[in-house]
C-alpha cells in the first residue's frame, strides 16, 4: 500500500482525494489545510480520521511517513513547501501549477529534485493523456501538413493557473519550446476567485516558437467562454472543443491537396470526429499518482519551467510597451520576481 498525503484541500486538492479514491494501492494517510473548518468538512466527507489531519505540512510528514506528497495549496506556497519535504526526505512529489510563482523559484526546484533525488512530477495532464498522445501522433504523420499555427481562446483570465496547461500542451504537441512573445495584459480587475491577495490577470500575446509555428493566445477577462483551439496546417485544420467532449479533423481531399495555398476557396472535407475517451481532471490526476507509484515517471519538471517562463514573458513584454521578448528571458530581476499567480 502505497501512503500518499495532500497538502491543501481547496477544489484542486478535493479532486486529488477523488483521484485517490479510485487507486486500489492507494492509502491517504494525512491532508493538511491551515483552515480547521475545512479540514473537518473534507475530513468527514472523505472518511479521514481526525488523527490524520493536519495544519501543519512538517507534521504530517513527520508523523505519517507518506510515500508520495501532493502539493495542492496555491502558487505562492509551492517552493517554500518543497523545500521542507525536501529536507523531510520525501523522495515522490506530485505539484499542481504553477510549479512556482518564480522562474528562479521553479529552477530551484528542478535543482533541488535532481540533486536530492527527488522524483517531482508537476500535474500538466494534457502531457499523459491518451487523447493527445494520439492526436500528437496524428500531426506527426502529417494529416494536415505541417503545423503552421495555434488559435486558442478561453475566458476567465487567470494566465498563469489557467494558461500554463495550455502553452504547455501546444509545446506537447508541437515539440518546440517557445522562442519570443509580444504580450498584453487585460486586468478588468475581476476579483481573483480565490482571494483578494493573489493577482493572476488575463492576457494575450503571440508568440512564436523554435520552428516559427505561431501561437496566437487569448485568455482574457473580459470574456467568458470555454476553451476552443484551432490547430492550422498547409492543408487542413483541426478544432479542439474540449468541454464538448471531442476535436475534429478537417482537410483538403487526395484531388486538391498539392494545389497552391493560393486556392484558399478550396473546400476541405472532415475526416475524423474524434471523442475524448481520457480527458478527465480526476482521472488523469489519479493516472499522475499510478505513474509514481509503479515508476513510469515522465520527467517534465523542465517542461512546466518552459510554461511558466511564457506566461511571465506576457508581463515582462506588457510592461516593456508590449516589445518582443526573446526567451530565455535574462536578467536576475525578470527571473528573480515573484508573482501572484495562483
Amino acid at each position: 500500500m502505497t501512503k500518499i498525503c495532500v497538502i491543501g484541500l481547496g477544489p484542486m486538492g478535493k479532486r486529488h482525494l477523488l483521484a485517490l479514491r479510485k487507486i486500489e494501492n492507494a492509502e491517504i494517510c494525512s491532508v493538511v489545510d491551515l483552515r480547521e473548518d475545512t479540514l473537518r468538512m473534507i475530513g468527514e466527507e472523505f472518511s479521514i480520521s481526525e488523527s490524520c489531519r493536519f495544519q501543519s505540512h512538517i507534521d504530517a510528514i513527520r508523523i505519517s511517513k507518506p510515500d508520495i506528497v501532493a502539493i495542492a495549496t496555491n502558487g505562492p506556497s509551492h517552493y517554500s513547501i518543497f523545500e521542507d519535504l525536501v529536507r523531510s526526505g520525501v523522495k515522490q512529489i506530485l505539484c499542481e501549477k504553477p510549479l512556482a510563482t518564480s522562474l528562479r523559484d521553479a529552477q530551484n526546484m528542478a535543482d533541488l529534485a535532481k540533486k536530492h533525488r527527488v522524483r517531482l512530477l508537476v500535474n500538466h495532464p494534457r502531457r499523459w493523456c491518451s487523447d493527445y498522445i494520439a492526436l500528437k501522433g496524428k500531426l506527426r504523420n502529417g494529416i494536415i501538413g505541417k503545423i503552421e499555427s495555434f488559435s486558442f481562446t478561453m475566458g476567465g483570465g487567470q494566465m498563469g493557473c489557467n494558461g500554463t496547461h495550455f502553452i504547455d500542451l501546444f509545446m506537447f504537441l508541437s515539440g518546440y519550446k517557445v522562442k519570443s512573445v509580444v504580450g498584453f495584459l487585460n486586468d478588468e480587475n475581476v476579483p481573483n476567485p480565490r482571494g483578494v491577495q493573489f493577482a493572476d490577470p488575463g492576457g494575450y500575446a503571440i508568440f512564436h516558437l523554435f520552428d516559427d509555428t505561431r501561437v496566437f493566445f487569448e485568455l482574457t477577462e473580459d470574456i467568458g467562454i470555454p476553451p476552443m483551439i484551432t490547430i492550422n496546417g498547409t492543408y487542413g485544420r483541426i478544432l479542439i472543443e474540449e468541454t464538448k467532449g471531442y476535436y475534429t479533423i478537417e482537410r483538403r481531399d487526395e484531388e486538391t491537396i498539392n494545389l497552391p495555398v493560393t486556392r484558399y476557396g478550396t473546400p476541405l472535407t472532415l475526416i475524423e470526429q474524434i471523442n475524448f475517451e481520457e480527458l478527465d481532471i480526476v482521472n488523469l490526476t489519479g493516472l499522475a499518482y499510478s505513474k509514481l507509484m509503479v515508476d513510469e515517471f515522465e520527467n517534465v519538471v523542465n517542461h512546466a519551467i518552459d510554461a511558466l517562463e511564457a506566461i511571465i514573458s506576457i508581463h515582462d513584454s506588457h510592461e516593456q510597451g508590449n516589445r518582443k521578448i526573446q526567451l530565455p528571458l535574462q536578467g536576475d530581476v525578470i527571473r528573480d520576481r515573484r508573482f501572484l499567480f495562483t
